[in-house]
């Protein structure tokens, strides 16, 4: 009986260290690959509506996870998943469908 109970003990303490929050997951956090943010300046946007209308057109990007507008600075943050391929053509194109110029596109280091 007093066996049943180490070994039963022994395998609660064993399985608990597995599933420890500090049971090795350092490398994967620290091997983790970051999202990619392009700025693309554009001219003109001076209104909700016209942040929709640009906002409506690059949502359709590939790999795309987060698009926030910045009215006042005339500026759009593409937030796109890591290891995406940025196609600055498509992001121009969709800007010009939705009525606008990019007037500048800026890439992640990693992409220049």
């Amino acid at each position: 009986m007093k066996t049943l109970s180490f070994k039963t003990i022994s395998l609660a303490f064993l399985l608990s260290l597995l599933i420890s929050p500090w049971s090795g997951n350092f490398s994967l956090q620290a091997t983790e690959a970051q999202d990619q943010q392009v700025i693309v300046n554009i001219d003109g946007l001076s209104c909700p509506f016209c942040a929709y209308g640009v906002e409506k057109k690059l949502k359709i990007l590939a790999g795309l996870k987060d698009i926030e507008i910045k009215m006042n600075e005339g500026q759009v943050l593409l937030t796109f998943e890591a290891g995406v391929t940025i196609d600055v053509e498509a992001i121009k194109e969709a800007v010009e469908d939705s009525g606008f110029t990019a007037r500048e596109i800026i890439l992640p280091k990693s992409q220049t």
